[in-house]
């Protein structure tokens, strides 16, 4: 009886430990070829899915195209944190809070304006910024673990250094296609 009592307790607690290992695959990776082929712009983007509904993740927007030497955005990185409120595991509808850095060259325009005459000069200033903002969109897998993603988000830039800024507005979006692994 004794034994019985310890085989039966024996497969109690290993039952009881096998239980809860998730199968789903943890990671998400994503390119958006429209900025690609349109801007010509780097759009890609990490996500560590947490659970069945949050995930973290990273997104890098870099300019391609050097041809100008400044008048805006150059490359933007984006920390995000998302909710899920979909059926299947991290996908479906999600918003997210984010954290744009954005590395621009800004067109700096000086007047001097004296009596009798009027000079002016301009450069291009490197300028680093700091923000948050909000977004929302869809995620969907299909067979294989591919992943389609279609997202948006808007966020207010913080640490202007002069006045000539364009905007205190950025913003994040990926039409894109990935893999989970």
């Amino acid at each position: 009886m004794k034994k019985l009592l310890l085989i039966t307790s024996l497969v109690f607690a290993m039952n009881a430990q096998a239980q809860e290992t998730t199968t789903e695959r943890q990671n998400d990776i994503m390119i958006s070829p429209i900025e690609l082929i349109a801007s010509p712009a780097l759009n890609i983007s990490y996500e560590r899915l947490l659970n069945k509904d949050s995930g973290i993740g990273i997104n890098v927007v870099v300019l391609l195209d050097n041809t100008n030497e400044g008048d805006g955005l150059q490359s933007q990185i984006s920390p995000y944190y998302r909710m899920y409120f979909g059926k299947k595991y991290s996908a479906g509808f999600f918003v997210e809070g984010f954290i744009p850095i954005t590395m621009s060259n800004d067109y700096v325009y000086t007047p001097y304006v004296g009596p009798g005459y009027y000079q002016s000069s301009y450069f291009y200033e490197k300028n680093t910024t700091i923000g948050a903002g909000i977004g929302f969109g869809g995620k969907w897998v299909a067979r294989r673990n591919i992943v389609f993603e279609a997202s948006i988000g808007i966020a207010r830039r913080f640490g202007m250094s002069n006045d000539y800024d364009d905007t205190p507005i950025t913003g994040k979006g990926m039409l894109g296609i990935g893999y989970r692994f």
